[in-house]
C-alpha cells in the first residue's frame, strides 16, 4: 500500500514538473508591512507561501490565468496574471467574523447573518492533539461544550455535553458528518476535518427537530475544490506516552504497620512482628504501566477546478496503551468527489472506510487489582510463578490477568453518501442524497487453562465470540430558494427525510477447546455440550420520517429573522403520539450596520441576538410503547419436576409514550472592539426539558418491569462566554482567547411512586450513592456529613451515633436534631458530578516561520465519590491519606482509626467526597516552517517540523488518576470505582510536507 501511494505521489510530482510552467514572483504586504506565510496558488495548480520578508516565487502551469492570495485575518484576493512575471499584492485586513462562512443544518450562512448560537472550529485547531478522536481535539475550545475524555484507553472516544445535561437518558448530541446523521463521530480522522460547527440553541438545532435537544455537532471534511491541478500532502508524527499520575498508596512497611493496627482495633493480634523488614515492596502500578508508543501517518491528494474536485486521503494510526496488553490501530480511507455534469447539474459523493483493531484487556479489573494488591507480595516469586495476592487482599495478580488475557476486537465500518443537486433557475435549487452507515464488528475472547490462586484460575479453557451487524440509511430531499431584492435577502428551505436503522447482535461460547493455539480459537473447536448463547444476542429496528422547513430573512444586513420547524414521526412511539412538531424563531440586529454607527470608534462591531424554540429527544431504545416478552425464562412443572422452557411479560407497555421536549430561550451579544482585534461573544440561555422519558419505579407486586414514561422535568440555565484577541504586526502575529461556560442544573419535577430516585452503586452492600429529586442537581451525591472523629468514650455516649461506634470512629452530623443518626433523616446532598464552570484558554504566536501554541482546559465546582477507597473485602492496600489516621485522643479529627470493615469505610459520607476541579495544560506545540526559498530548492511547496506535548501538567485536588469520571449515566457519573483507564502524557514529533 505504501509503495503504491509513494509511486502515485512521485508520478504526479514528476508529471507536474515536466509540464509547461510560468514563474511568477513578487511581494505581499498588509498594512504597509510584509506578510509572512501568505498562501498563494494558481487557479490551475501550483502553490507556495511567502517567506519572512513577504516575498514569493511560484511556478504555475501555463494555462493558469490568475493567482489566489489567502491569509488569516485578511480578505482573500484573486489577481489576474496577464503574462506578468512580477506581481506585488497589497492585502486588506478583514473581519473574520463578518466573512466567516458557517455550516449549519442543511446549508451555510455567513456568521454575521446568524441568529442562533453557533461556534466554529477550523481544521488548524484540531490537528495539534495526537489522538484519533475529533472530540478530544475539541476539548477547551468551545464555550458551552464539555468534552469528557471518558477513558484514556487506546481508541477511546470522547463524551460530548452541550449546555449541561437536560435528560435522564442518553444526553449525547446529534452528529452530522457531510450531511449524514449519525450517533457518533468516533470513526472520523481529525486530519480529514475542514471544520466543526457546534449548534447550541434552539434557533440553530430545531431544524433537526426530534433529535436536537442535546445540541448538534456538524463535521465537514476536506474537499478538493481549491486545490488546482493537484496537491499532495504527507503528515506524520510519532511519540511516546506515559501515565500522567499515579495514585499515592503506601509502601510495604507502611502497609504492614496499618494492617497491624487494624488487627488490634478489631480485637486480633497484629500479624507482622517486624514491618520494617518488608522495605518498599512491590509497586503494582509500576508493574502494569509502561511507556507506550503512538504514531500516525497521513497521505492525501486533492485537486479541483470549476468542473470537478476530489480529495483522497489514507491514514494509519496506532496507539499502544499505557497499561500493558492494550493496543489500538486504525486504517482509514476517505474519498470526497464532486463533478458538474452540466452548468446546472452537480453530483458528488463522500465516503469513508475504516478498519480498526484493538486488544481489549479487562483494564478496569487490572487497575483495581493493582490499586488493591498488597505491596508485600512480589509480582513473581523466586521460581518465576506469579505472586499470590489473594493471600492477604483477596485480589488477583494484575500481571497474571494481562498474561492470560486474549480479547481482541475488529471493527469494519463504511460511512458515506451520494448526492445530486440541480439549479432550477430563478433562485430555486433541489438536492437529493442517500447515505449509508454500515458497521460489522466482532470480538473473540479466549481464556486458557491457568492457576495463580484459588480466586484467580481457570481449569477449563473457553472461548466467547460476539458478532454485531448494524445498518443505518438516510434519504434526504431538499428544495432551496435564494433571492435578493434590493435590501431584502431571502433564503428558504423545504425538506423531507426518512431514516431506517437495523441492528443484530449474536454471541456464543464454548469450553474445553481441543487445543490452545491461535489457529484453534473457534467455537467448533470446543465441546458442543458446553455451547451457550450469550446474553448479548438480540436485535433492534427503528425508523424516522421527517418534514422540515426554514426561512432566513435579512433586511439591509441589519435586521435578521430565522423561522424553522420540523415534524418528526418515530417508530419508537405508539400511534397516539408518533409525530412531534418542533418550531423555533430567531431574531438578530447588526447594530453596527446602522447609519449612525461610527465604525472607527472603540466598539467596531455590535450584534444582538435572541431566539426561542423547541427540540426533542427520542433516545429511549426501541419498542418502549409496547409490552415486551422475553423467552428463555424456564421453570419446573409437574410431579416429575421437568424443566420447561417458557416466556413471560417482562416490561409493561405505554401506548401514550411521547417525545421529550426541550424549550430553550437564548439571548446573545457579539462585540468587536479595537478595530475588531478583540472579539467578545456572550450567550445567556435557559432550557427546560419536559416530559423526560424514564423507567420510574413501580410497585413490585405488578410483576413486570416498569414501562418508560414521561415523568420528569429538568432545567439547565447558564452563560457561554468567548473572548479572543488577534493582532498582526509585520512578521509577528499572535492571538489569545478564552472561553467560559457556566451552567446550573436542577431537577424540577420527578413523578412516580417515590419522590427520590436512588442510583449509582458504590460497590458496598448494595449502597446507592446518588439521589435525584425535585430541587436537586440530577445525580446528586447523597450521604452523611462528617462532624469529626469521636475522641473519647464520653463523646460517644453523649452524641448521636450510627450503630455501634467507639473512640476513633467517624462522627456524623445530626441534620434534623432528633438525637439519632438515621438514613431517612440525616443524609444530605454532598456534591455533584456536574461542574459549575468549564474553562478553556488558547494562545499562539508566529514569527519568521516559528510558531508556538498553548491550550489550557479546566473545570470547577464538581465533586467525585472515591468509591474505590470504600469498598474493602480484605486486607487491601491503603492510600497514603490513611497514614493520618486516629490512633489516640487528639491525633486526628478527620481520618478515623484503621479497620478492615465497619462504618468508617463502608458508609458513604463526606470523607469519600473529593474536589473534582482541575486546570490542565492540554497541549503545547512548537513548530518551524522552512523558508520558501529552501522548500523550492527541495522541489516542495511547504515543509513544517514540530514537537507537541499533551497533558504535560495538571493541577488537581483529586487523589485519583483523573477527575473527569464518566460512567455512562447521569445517575452514575462522578463515581470512581477504580476501573477507569487513566489519561496519558504524550510527547510527539511531527513533519508536514506539501508538494
Amino acid at each position: 500500500m505504501q509503495r503504491i501511494l509513494l509511486f502515485c505521489a512521485l508520478s504526479l510530482f514528476l508529471g507536474t514538473c515536466v509540464s509547461a510552467q510560468n514563474v511568477v514572483s513578487g511581494l505581499v504586504t498588509g498594512n504597509g508591512e510584509p506578510l509572512i506565510g501568505v498562501s498563494i496558488s494558481g487557479n490551475n495548480g501550483g502553490g507556495t507561501v511567502t517567506d519572512i520578508d513577504g516575498n514569493y516565487t511560484l511556478r504555475v502551469p501555463a494555462e493558469s490565468d490568475s493567482l489566489i492570495f489567502t491569509y488569516i485575518g485578511f480578505s482573500p484576493r484573486k489577481v489576474a496574471i496577464n503574462q506578468r512575471t512580477q506581481i506585488d499584492v497589497s492585502m486588506n485586513e478583514a473581519s473574520a467574523i463578518l466573512d466567516q462562512v458557517v455550516v449549519i443544518g442543511y446549508g451555510i450562512q455567513q456568521k454575521d447573518d446568524l441568529t442562533g448560537a453557533v461556534a466554529v472550529i477550523g481544521s488548524e485547531d484540531l490537528v495539534d492533539i495526537p489522538t484519533q478522536s475529533v472530540g478530544q481535539s475539541l476539548q477547551g475550545k468551545v464555550s458551552g461544550l464539555q468534552i469528557i475524555p471518558g477513558s484514556g484507553a487506546p481508541g477511546a472516544d470522547a463524551i460530548f455535553r452541550i449546555r449541561g445535561v437536560g435528560t435522564l437518558n442518553n444526553a449525547d448530541p446529534l452528529f452530522v458528518v457531510d450531511g449524514m446523521i449519525l450517533n457518533d463521530i468516533s470513526f472520523v480522522n481529525p486530519q480529514d476535518v475542514a471544520s466543526v460547527s457546534v449548534l447550541k440553541d434552539a434557533s440553530a438545532t430545531a431544524i433537526y427537530g426530534a433529535r436536537g435537544a442535546n445540541g448538534v455537532i456538524i463535521v465537514t471534511t476536506k474537499q478538493g475544490a481549491d486545490a488546482g491541478a493537484g496537491r499532495v500532502t504527507v503528515n506524520a508524527y510519532a511519540g511516546t506516552q506515559e501515565v500522567v499520575r499515579k495514585i499515592d498508596v503506601v509502601n510495604a512497611t507502611e502497609y504492614a504497620t496499618l494492617i497491624n493496627e487494624a488487627d488490634i482495633n478489631e480485637g486480633r493480634p497484629g500479624r507482622y512482628p517486624n514491618p520494617e523488614e518488608f522495605g518498599e515492596g512491590t509497586d503494582w502500578q509500576d508493574a502494569i504501566f509502561r511507556t507506550a508508543a503512538i504514531q500516525n501517518v497521513q497521505v492525501g491528494f486533492a485537486a479541483g477546478n470549476e468542473q470537478s474536485s476530489v480529495n483522497i486521503s489514507a491514514n494509519y494510526f496506532r496507539q499502544e496503551g499505557i497499561i500493558q496488553g492494550s493496543d489500538f490501530d486504525r486504517l482509514t480511507g476517505r474519498i470526497n468527489a464532486a463533478h458538474r455534469i452540466k452548468p446546472w447539474l452537480r453530483v458528488g459523493t463522500n465516503l469513508s472506510l475504516i478498519l480498526s483493531n484493538s486488544d481489549n484487556i479487562n483494564s478496569g479489573g487490572i487497575l483495581l487489582d493493582a490499586y488493591r494488591s498488597d505491596p508485600i507480595t512480589p509480582v513473581r516469586d523466586t521460581l518465576g510463578n506469579f505472586g499470590n495476592t489473594a493471600i492477604r487482599g483477596n485480589t488477583g495478580n494484575a500481571l497474571a490477568t494481562i498474561e492470560f488475557n486474549d480479547n481482541r476486537s475488529q471493527d469494519y465500518r463504511a460511512v458515506g453518501n451520494a448526492f445530486i443537486a440541480a439549479d432550477l433557475g430563478r433562485g430555486f435549487s433541489v438536492r437529493t442524497s442517500f447515505g449509508l452507515d454500515f458497521t460489522y464488528a466482532r470480538n473473540r475472547a479466549f481464556t486458557p487453562v491457568f492457576f495463580v490462586s484459588a480466586n484467580q484460575q481457570n481449569m477449563i479453557n473457553n472461548i466467547n465470540v460476539f458478532n454485531a451487524y448494524r445498518r443505518n440509511w438516510l434519504w434526504e430531499n431538499t428544495l432551496n430558494y435564494e433571492r435578493e431584492i434590493g435590501v431584502h435577502r431571502f433564503d428558504g428551505l423545504l425538506g423531507a427525510t426518512t431514516q431506517d436503522n437495523f441492528g443484530e447482535f449474536i454471541s456464543g461460547g464454548r469450553q474445553d477447546l481441543i487445543g490452545e493455539t491461535e489457529s484453534l480459537r473457534y467455537l467448533n473447536a470446543g465441546d458442543v455440550l458446553t455451547a451457550t448463547n450469550g446474553n448479548g444476542t438480540f436485535g433492534g429496528d427503528w425508523g424516522l420520517v421527517s418534514y422540515f422547513g426554514r426561512i432566513n430573512y435579512t433586511y439591509d444586513s441589519r435586521y435578521l429573522l430565522t423561522v424553522s420547524g420540523r415534524a418528526d414521526g418515530s417508530s419508537r412511539f405508539g400511534e397516539n403520539n408518533r409525530f412531534g412538531f418542533f418550531p423555533s424563531v430567531g431574531l438578530g440586529w447588526n447594530v453596527s450596520q446602522e447609519g449612525f454607527w461610527n465604525e472607527d470608534g472603540f466598539i467596531s462591531r455590535l450584534k444582538l441576538r435572541a431566539s426561542w424554540g423547541q427540540t426533542g429527544n427520542d433516545r429511549i431504545g426501541d419498542f418502549g410503547f409496547t409490552p415486551l416478552v422475553n423467552s428463555g425464562i424456564n421453570t419446573v412443572f409437574g410431579p416429575d419436576e421437568v424443566l420447561v422452557p417458557g416466556s413471560t411479560l417482562t416490561t409493561l407497555s405505554n401506548p401514550d409514550l411521547k417525545w421529550e421536549t426541550t424549550t430553550q430561550a437564548d439571548l446573545g451579544l457579539e462585540l468587536g472592539l479595537l478595530d475588531n482585534r478583540l472579539q467578545l461573544e456572550a450567550d445567556f440561555y435557559r432550557k427546560v426539558t419536559s416530559g423526560v422519558l424514564f423507567n420510574a419505579p413501580i410497585p413490585d407486586f405488578v410483576g413486570a418491569g416498569a414501562p418508560v414514561r414521561n415523568i420528569a422535568e429538568v432545567l439547565n440555565q447558564g452563560v457561554d462566554l468567548r473572548l479572543d484577541w488577534r493582532e498582526i504586526k509585520g512578521k509577528l502575529s499572535y492571538s489569545l482567547g478564552g472561553n467560559l461556560s457556566l451552567v446550573r442544573n436542577e431537577v424540577l419535577k420527578l413523578d412516580g411512586e417515590q419522590s427520590d430516585f436512588f442510583a449509582g452503586g458504590i460497590g458496598v452492600g448494595g449502597q446507592l450513592g446518588t439521589n435525584s429529586r425535585a430541587g436537586f442537581v440530577a445525580g446528586s451525591f447523597w450521604g452523611y456529613e462528617l462532624d469529626g472523629v469521636f475522641q473519647t468514650q464520653e463523646e460517644v455516649d453523649a452524641l448521636p451515633t450510627l450503630g455501634t461506634q467507639v473512640p476513633g470512629d467517624l462522627r456524623f452530623r445530626d441534620q434534623n436534631g432528633d438525637g439519632v443518626i438515621t438514613p431517612e433523616g440525616d443524609r444530605v446532598v454532598l456534591g455533584s458530578a456536574i461542574p459549575d464552570a468549564i474553562v478553556g484558554v488558547n494562545g499562539s504566536v508566529q514569527y519568521a516561520g516559528i510558531e508556538l501554541s498553548l491550550n489550557f482546559t479546566g473545570q470547577f465546582g464538581n465533586q467525585i465519590i472515591n468509591a474505590k477507597k470504600m469498598s474493602r473485602f480484605g486486607a487491601y492496600n491503603y492510600e497514603r491519606s490513611f497514614l493520618d489516621r486516629w490512633n489516640g485522643e487528639g491525633t486526628s479529627d478527620s481520618e478515623p482509626r484503621v479497620t478492615l470493615a465497619g462504618q468508617n469505610i463502608e458508609t458513604l459520607s463526606s470523607r469519600f467526597i473529593e474536589d473534582g476541579s482541575y486546570v490542565r495544560l492540554r497541549n503545547v506545540t512548537v513548530g518551524y516552517s522552512l523558508p520558501a526559498g529552501v522548500t523550492r530548492s527541495l522541489f516542495l511547496e511547504r515543509v513544517r517540523i514540530y514537537a507537541s506535548g499533551t497533558n504535560l501538567w495538571t493541577s488537581q485536588e483529586y487523589s485519583g488518576y483523573n477527575p473527569e469520571i464518566f460512567n455512562g449515566s447521569v445517575f452514575d457519573n462522578g463515581i470512581d470505582r477504580g476501573n477507569i483507564y487513566p489519561i496519558a502524557r504524550t510527547i510527539t514529533f511531527g513533519l508536514d510536507v506539501q508538494f
